[in-house]
């Protein structure tokens, strides 16, 4: 028997199918009927079980004395390949059926979660939750109370896609892979030494159903595609490289067609030309100069300094020994009153973006994400809070006529972690006259570009902050583009940083990038989307890594 690639691709397709819940004899008879026998995923959508689930846990958490409780029932699936060159690295599907639930009993939070799938553990599950709750040392301290939410009866969302990418199969997507990686490949023996390239492909869907003890029941099915594509060359001496990625390649609330009809002919050898052109870049200048950032740069950073502070359980320092602390507060003296001294900044939470990684219908308490303002004109004006949360800031929202409660920006990483703030999207706004990126550069005298998204780190308090390209970068002399750098880093002050932006794009220069947060104990890591223009920041220091 002779073997192509696809004979091997689907053999080992069925493997990784097959070997996720458990070795089925027909992987060595029949391969492809051992794949075809497991489903991994569980619909929930209108399955009566997972009421039944939610119904029965509710039910015990009212016998046992809890004045509130929420169940989370979640089914997901996830299906993953890499492929180095020509040679498949990963290939699984991976799916998970678990419900958690939280309870109220004496004002304070007890929570737990399974994944056994019966009425009878979901009593048990619930009374656990309650057991931890009168425990729970917290009720001596406050007591909690819950803001008040429309209740939702009968609620249920999908996330739109247009191509169902659960009607392919997983060697589908590996030998899409492999017909793009040929392509690089295919260039590197034509005379490109070094050149390499990696691909990574996900596709996730979550059914996730939420009941609440007020009378909410809400289900969603939530889609998204998560990869990514890199053409990279090593330099002979191995101490530099260069990577570039296809500017068409998308990521988000996609189904199939994030990556089917990508042009992968042109973008490849475009992605190629952009490595080596990064191989031959130089080392920049240690400095002060002006950097002009592309909307994905700062998108990053302004995930990394704004969104992640104006978290509130991360401000009350409930994420002192895991995510940070966040310098935008305390409220009584941050709200209406902390300014970054800059009127161009203006930041928003929205709740919802066409093709938004993490975007939902309803968040992790069963309450829709609101459109509102959290820093105008450079000046705090209110925080991501949950239903926990909210009634601390009443008396803000009373003093500024703003409405209370919960702005819908409770999250999780699953149904066996509790909730915790962390919101989906975040939104820089662009400014309003009609900037352009030409237009920065050409009133810069002598500064930086970073063209493509980037990379940023901060400390724990978020005060210090470290900035990174990702893509072409290059030198601004006397407002036109000169040489490519390879590798500059920023570092600022993050009060200082935005109080340095003097120039913002317009709607034409404004992006959305990946972002996210990592909170709790034991970690969550929250997917989120933000958005920003393309801005231009004064007098940064720069350096990079590279001199020796």
């Amino acid at each position: 028997m002779t073997w192509t690639r696809r004979d091997f691709v689907r053999t080992g397709s069925a493997f990784a199918a097959a070997g996720m819940l458990g070795l089925d004899g027909r992987v060595f008879t029949d391969p492809y009927a051992a794949a075809r026998g497991h489903r991994a995923f569980r619909p929930l959508l209108q399955d009566p079980d997972a009421r039944a689930i939610a119904m029965t846990a509710l039910q015990a958490a009212r016998d046992v004395g809890a004045g509130y409780a929420d169940v989370r029932v979640t089914s997901g699936v996830l299906r993953q390949t890499s492929v180095s060159g020509r040679q498949i690295g990963l290939r699984r599907i991976a799916g998970s059926l678990n419900f958690g639930v939280r309870v109220l009993v004496g004002g304070a939070w007890g929570f737990a979660s399974s994944t056994i799938f019966t009425e009878d553990e979901a009593a048990r599950i619930a009374r656990l939750a309650a057991r931890q709750a009168s425990e729970n040392p917290w009720s001596r301290l406050e007591t909690i109370e819950l803001a008040a939410a429309p209740v939702v009866a009968d609620g249920q969302w999908e996330t739109p896609i247009d191509l169902d990418p659960w009607n392919y199969s997983i060697q589908d997507q590996l030998e899409l892979q492999l017909e793009a990686n040929e392509l690089v490949l295919k260039i590197a023996e034509v005379g490109r030494p070094g050149l390499q390239v990696f691909s990574s492909f996900g596709f996730s869907m979550d059914d996730v159903v939420f009941a609440s003890s007020e009378g909410s029941y809400t289900r969603q099915r939530l889609h998204n595609f998560a990869g990514n594509y890199v053409a990279q060359v090593i330099s002979r001496d191995r101490r530099n490289f260069g990577s570039s990625s296809p500017g068409s390649f998308r990521t988000g609330g996609y189904g199939w067609e994030a990556i089917d009809g990508i042009p992968w002919a042109g973008d490849v050898e475009q992605s190629v030309e952009e490595a080596f052109m990064m191989l031959g870049a130089r080392e920049p200048d240690v400095g002060r100069y002006d950097v002009v950032l592309g909307s994905g740069a700062v998108s990053s950073i302004l995930n990394s300094t704004i969104v992640r502070a104006l978290e509130y359980d991360r401000m009350l320092g409930y994420e002192m020994h895991a995510g940070g602390t966040s310098y935008l507060g305390p409220p009584e003296e941050a709200l209406g009153q902390f300014s970054f001294g800059n009127p161009m900044l203006n930041v928003r939470a929205t709740g919802s973006v066409p093709r938004a990684a993490g975007m939902y219908k309803w968040d992790a308490e069963g309450v829709a994400p609101q459109d509102y303002q959290l820093i105008r004109e450079g000046v705090l004006v209110d925080y991501f809070t949950s239903r926990e949360f909210a009634p601390h800031l009443e008396w803000w929202y009373k003093q500024s006529g703003m409405p209370p409660g919960s702005r819908g920006t409770s999250g999780s990483a699953g149904t066996t972690v509790t909730q915790v703030v962390a919101p989906s999207i975040a939104v820089m706004d662009p400014g309003e006259d009609d900037v352009s990126v030409e237009d920065m550069i050409a009133a810069t005298e002598d500064g930086i570009y970073f063209r493509d998204g980037g990379f940023a780190s901060v400390d724990p308090p978020m005060l210090n902050m470290q900035g990174s390209g990702s893509g072409l970068i290059y030198e601004i002399r006397d407002g036109k583009l000169g040489d490519l750098l390879s590798r500059p880093q920023y570092l600022a002050n993050t009060i200082d940083f935005w109080r340095s932006m003097d120039m913002v794009g317009g709607e034409d220069t404004f992006g959305y990038s990946g972002g996210g947060t990592i909170k709790g104990n034991p970690p969550q890591q929250i997917v989120r989307t933000v958005g920003a223009p393309a801005a231009r920041f004064r007098n940064l220091n720069v350096f990079t890594y590279g001199r020796r």
